[in-house]
């Protein structure tokens, strides 16, 4: 037990948590750019004082969104993997990210429709 809190301290050291949030906030973003860019494709007004279609700006935001998370998920993976169990880690955390950024696509959806 001793040494889990060792390598815990030692992790939060290395600004384990700093990481973690910044994570988290990364993909908390990303998911908000894309509800933005679905619902901006779904609702069909004129953006941009009708310069630009919404459709543009509607995929503009999703291509913006998924690189972006693409990013983020390859900084967490990379970083997966210099520890132990680096596979199991990564597979959860895709799967982590896939259903967060889900669940908040879906609540940012739900908040527009009232």
């Amino acid at each position: 037990m001793r040494s889990l809190w060792t390598r815990y301290l030692a992790l939060l050291e290395n600004d384990l948590s700093t990481q973690i949030f910044d994570n988290v906030k990364n993909l908390l973003v990303c998911a908000l750019l894309f509800a933005a860019g679905t619902d901006t494709l779904m609702g069909r007004r004129e953006l941009f004082i009708g310069v630009f279609a919404s459709n543009i700006a509607g995929w503009g935001l999703i291509i913006l969104s998924t690189l972006l998370m693409l990013l983020n998920v390859s900084d967490g993976i990379r970083r997966l993997a210099k520890l132990p169990y680096h596979l199991a880690l990564q597979v959860l955390l895709i799967l982590v990210y896939v259903v967060i950024a889900e669940r908040v696509v879906e609540i940012v959806w739900g908040f527009r429709a009232h």
